[in-house]
């Protein structure tokens, strides 16, 4: 088994670490994991404002214990997370424990130097990942005093307990793709990787702020019920070209009453089922327009659309802006 402990508050240093412990050179702040440990890499990237990240993207090849030992000096650090796990996932905030088996995650939490985190998962996980470390100070000044300080005494108060607090939607997804595909040679792939790090950070805290001025965010949901309702997510976003399945028929995909799944979805992801389809597929509208590849004609047509004034008005609703306004801008 790979088990690591640590320490580190700068994650140059984390990186560094971790290539001594395996035995493997750092290159151009990244590592190549060994082929007995994992497939993949491990890289550092300086964010702007100061903020500094790892990215994650293997396949483990033996089990993992990563554990962060608390330390006295308050840090944060965001994770953003997709994991495939087809054995055993165990992750631990001081006493608090989520365990699950033969699942997929796609989380995004904040955790704290304060408390004890660990991180376990048998072989053959797929894991993605992007861990963003930044310190009180910085989060009072991207949000104001007042907000950043009911954020942190949330989660210290929650720890575990809702540490899917935001799943990932489709965008979050598309965004972490990018980051993992973006080209080496790419001549922009170190401002891409920034911009799209910096989205999931302001994605996340708008979530965050949205739901605690939200009642429904303080109504606990069962491990159980993030898991349907995350399997429902999935499935409406799996081929957003086809048309989803009616909700009486992803109650019982998921064995789940149909209130329940309305009530428990609108919880989790702020929005009811379809009004949460339609978003993201005028998202996968938006884009193809802006790759400058498509005409306004052919995307509503792959999006089903008939009716060309219809797609049109719908996404106007989604954006404010028509969408031949916004394939202009790609010319």
């Amino acid at each position: 088994m790979f088990h690591l402990d640590y320490t580190h508050t700068n994650y140059e240093a984390f990186v560094h670490h971790v290539g001594q412990r395996l035995n493997v050179p750092v290159i151009n702040n990244e590592i190549q994991f060994p082929q007995d440990t994992a497939t993949g890499t491990f890289t550092y990237v300086v964010l702007p404002n100061g903020l500094e990240a790892t990215l994650i993207n293997c396949v483990l090849n033996d089990d993992w214990l990563i554990h962060r030992k608390k330390i006295a000096e308050e840090f944060y650090v965001l994770r953003v997370d997709m994991l495939t796990v087809p054995g055993t996932l165990v992750v631990t905030i001081d006493e608090d424990k989520v365990k699950d088996m033969n699942t997929s995650k796609s989380i995004a939490y904040l955790t704290s130097s304060l408390f004890d985190w660990s991180y376990y998962s048998t072989k053959g996980t797929t894991y993605v990942g992007v861990s963003i470390l930044f310190n009180k100070e910085w989060l009072a000044r991207y949000l104001d005093l007042e907000t950043a300080e009911n954020v942190l005494s949330t989660y210290i108060s929650l720890k575990a307990e809702n540490i899917n607090i935001v799943p990932l939607d489709n965008k979050f997804r598309q965004w972490m793709q990018t980051v993992m595909e973006v080209e080496q040679d790419n001549p922009l792939r170190l401002t891409i990787i920034q911009n799209r790090i910096m989205l999931m950070i302001e994605r996340f805290f708008a979530i965050i702020y949205e739901k605690m001025h939200n009642p429904a965010f303080r109504v606990p949901l069962s491990q159980e019920d993030i898991n349907r309702v995350m399997q429902v997510e999935a499935i409406l976003t799996r081929d957003i070209y086809q048309s989803p399945p009616p909700i009486s028929q992803l109650a019982k995909m998921v064995s789940i009453s149909e209130s329940k799944l309305k009530k428990d979805f609108k919880v989790m992801y702020g929005s009811p089922i379809y009004e949460y389809y339609q978003k993201a597929r005028m998202q996968a509208a938006q884009d193809k327009l802006l790759t400058g590849k498509y005409s306004v004609k052919e995307v509503a047509m792959e999006l089903g659309y008939a009716n060309l004034s219809n797609f049109t008005i719908a996404f106007k609703k989604a954006f404010g802006v028509l969408p031949s306004r916004l394939l202009s801008k790609q010319v």
